[in-house]
């Protein structure tokens, strides 16, 4: 029963090579879709999934636990996806949700700036001062490989 997890930083090709390492072993591949199945079945919206991790706890989260409640939801969903075992997962915080599992292959892939430069300045049809802005803008917000870089370890780490 094999496991990958895939986190990758903006605008690094992360989600394509993640589908063909998938598709090359006979894997399912699953991303965004936890966090749709997560909100049809706890009966919560989308974004508030979402913004459990990406936002910092609100004064209420800290005393009704919804951040702590929503990322639990998604790893619930992510988990019963695991159990099937043949499965790639690139999404929001997998490296945190399999802690702990010892047959989990963890992938970290980031591309270089220039790399990056180049596929946004392509796809947004956008100047390369603009695409240099707005990945610099990505990356200090808090892009995938950030946040495994260690930023949010301990955050994501003790709510699970």
């Amino acid at each position: 029963m094999g496991i990958i997890t895939v986190a990758r930083g903006s605008y690094s090709y992360g989600q394509e090579i993640a589908e063909k390492v998938a598709q090359k072993l006979g894997y399912d591949c699953i991303s965004r879709e936890v966090i749709l199945e997560a909100s049809e079945e706890f009966n919560i919206p989308e974004i508030k999934l979402t913004q459990a991790f990406e936002d910092a706890p609100s004064i209420l989260d800290r005393f009704t636990h919804g951040k702590r409640k929503y990322i639990a939801y998604t790893r619930a969903v992510l988990l019963q996806h695991l159990t099937e075992g043949n499965v790639v997962y690139h999404g929001f915080a997998g490296h945190f949700f399999v802690e702990g599992i010892s047959h989990v292959l963890k992938i970290l892939i980031t591309a270089n700036i220039e790399d990056r430069i180049s596929l946004v300045m392509e796809r947004d049809k956008i100047s390369r001062k603009e695409a240099s802005l707005l990945i610099r803008l990505t990356i200090r917000e808090g892009d995938g490989e950030k946040r495994c870089m260690g930023s949010n370890r301990g955050i994501l780490a003790s709510m699970i």
